[in-house]
């Protein structure tokens, strides 16, 4: 029996995790770092990204032997700082204190005490993306060459560790996501249609989402739920890309009923 931990952020993925470990009998410990009060499992520890040295207790005490993250975390300066400074050699050995930097730190500590790190598609691997059609009308083919740039220029993103989504006009970017996540990123296309700055072209919007070139397999994957698909519909997105193989569905029915609702296509493409 696997002694699973899962570091618990914000949204819908860290309660399909729960789930999907209980169902495949892990002895499941949760650490909810945001204080959400909703998951259960064996054990679950309310311990915020301040109180690190205590996560790292936690862990240890748990005898954890694989480990999941799962979650939005919005990291701030000082919680790297912090991070860093309790992970001691494998924080210290961690060359940048970027997403892919603290990610590097974990797999680092996590070879040091012999917990493997598994990524969330590892344990429901039904969340994943296909390739072709998701949801919503299918994708007009005009649209065609322009959602392979999307997805191009939402990995060029993530080459440089700065975000997973951007949206483009036509065949131009115009808006990348950074630290403050998808549904910011979608709120300044709001802004920027309402200034007459974009989508005054003629050309279609378009959102993509890919993973992180250098991205770890065990770093959450970019994802897409219903909400999303609502938020885009809001921004003027006509149509969403996501890297199939690399994008999780956090709620497939919820995301094909608000696609065919605002007539919004949804479409898994592969890289390469």
């Amino acid at each position: 029996m696997r002694r699973l931990t899962l570091i618990a952020g914000s949204g819908m993925l860290p309660p399909l995790m729960a789930a999907a470990a209980q169902r495949n009998g892990d002895a499941l410990q949760v650490i909810d770092l945001l204080g959400r009060g909703d998951l259960t499992a064996d054990q679950v520890e309310q311990i915020p990204l301040a109180r690190a040295s205590d996560l790292i207790a936690a862990v240890k005490s748990f005898r954890t032997s694989h480990m999941v993250l799962a979650g939005g975390v919005h990291i701030s300066d000082a919680d790297r700082e912090g991070l860093v400074n309790a992970f001691g050699f494998a924080g210290r050995m961690a060359r940048v204190a970027g997403d892919i930097g603290i990610a590097s730190m974990i797999l680092l500590f996590c070879r040091m005490n012999r917990i493997k790190l598994i990524g969330a598609h590892e344990i429901a691997p039904d969340l994943l993306a296909q390739s072709g059609h998701i949801a919503g009308p299918p994708l007009d083919p005009a649209l065609a060459v322009s959602a392979k740039i999307a997805l191009d220029a939402a990995r060029a993103i993530g080459a440089i560790d700065l975000g997973q989504s951007v949206v483009v006009s036509g065949n131009r970017p115009i808006a990348a996501e950074d630290t403050g996540g998808t549904d910011a990123l979608l709120r300044r296309v709001v802004e920027l249609r309402a200034s007459g700055l974009t989508g005054n072209s003629g050309a279609p919007l378009i959102l993509a989402k890919a993973r992180k070139p250098k991205q770890p397999s065990f770093v959450d994957l970019p994802a897409i739920g219903a909400q999303t698909v609502v938020n885009a519909a809001s921004a003027g997105i006509a149509a969403i890309v996501v890297e199939a193989r690399g994008t999780l569905l956090l709620d497939r029915p919820g995301i094909e009923r608000e696609a065919a609702a605002r007539g919004i296509t949804v479409v898994g493409l592969r890289h390469g």
